[in-house]
């Protein structure tokens, strides 16, 4: 099966804009992140998550 391509950004791009509004259309979801030390890690939303494992996903808040 041929999956479509994930973006990928470096940790440094997904520091300076992951609190923007527009992240995810901007650069994807799920978006893959090149770490510093060469560990790659995906992005994705918590409803995209939810939607593809059929699990819903409790946030914790601190209080």
């Amino acid at each position: 099966m041929d999956l479509p391509p994930i973006n990928m950004i470096s940790q440094q791009e997904l520091c300076g804009h992951i609190e923007e509004e527009d992240f995810l259309l901007r650069y994807g979801n799920p978006v893959a992140i090149k770490a510093d030390d060469g560990t790659v890690l995906l992005l994705t939303a918590i409803e995209y998550y939810e939607r593809m494992t059929g699990q819903k996903i409790e946030i914790r808040t601190e209080g």
